[in-house]
């Protein structure tokens, strides 16, 4: 797409549990064009969990054990390299979301599943006293566009995330996460809007 009005950005987070009010120590954002898949500009950054406070939210019990079960290591390292605090970390994708509404007509927000990472970062936004940058018709949910593209395609979810996924990409780290759902995004976009 070369309206450079539009940008579409995929958001992706890791959390301690999975309530509005979970303590966030990634958050990783990708600013792309729909139509090509080009990524423009990134956001990738970790949070100090030793910093949080009682407003950062509540670790949850079954949210760690469910990251021990399942990738301890990739655990260890993410929460090893945050250096800001839960604060710090939410105010600074603030400023580079709400620099996008200054340089962009429309900015459209992706997240997976429409009660997760937009969800998420509206409720942190608004506890600080923050204003939601994204206008409220631009929230975008990965999981929709994939289904009807399935529906289009007749190809299973598991089919089409073998064809589309770089499996080299470790999971749920938030920006090797973010990758792969602009791929998934561009390429169901490409099948609804071209017939591909």
């Amino acid at each position: 797409m070369t309206n450079k009005t539009r940008i579409d950005v995929m958001i992706d987070l890791e959390t301690l549990g999975t309530d509005f009010n979970a303590p966030i120590f990634q958050i990783a954002a990708a600013g792309f064009d729909i139509a090509s898949g080009d990524i423009i500009l990134t956001f990738d950054e970790c949070a100090d969990i030793q910093e949080l406070t009682p407003q950062d939210g509540t670790i949850n019990g079954a949210t760690l054990k469910w990251w021990l079960d399942t990738n301890p290591e990739l655990l260890a390292k993410l929460l090893g390299q945050g250096d800001l605090t839960p604060y710090d970390l939410l105010e600074m994708f603030h400023r580079w979301l709400d620099d996008l509404t200054m340089k962009y007509d429309e900015v459209y927000l992706w997240g997976n599943g429409i009660l997760f990472d937009n969800a998420i970062i509206r409720y942190k936004f608004e506890g600080y006293g923050w204003k939601y940058p994204i206008f409220y018709r631009n929230d975008r949910d990965v999981r929709t566009i994939f289904e009807l593209a399935q529906h289009k395609t007749g190809e299973s979810a598991e089919e089409m995330y073998d064809r589309i996924y770089d499996k080299e990409l470790v999971a749920h780290d938030a920006m090797n996460d973010v990758n792969n759902q602009v791929a998934l995004v561009t390429e169901c976009y490409q099948i609804l809007t071209n017939g591909k």
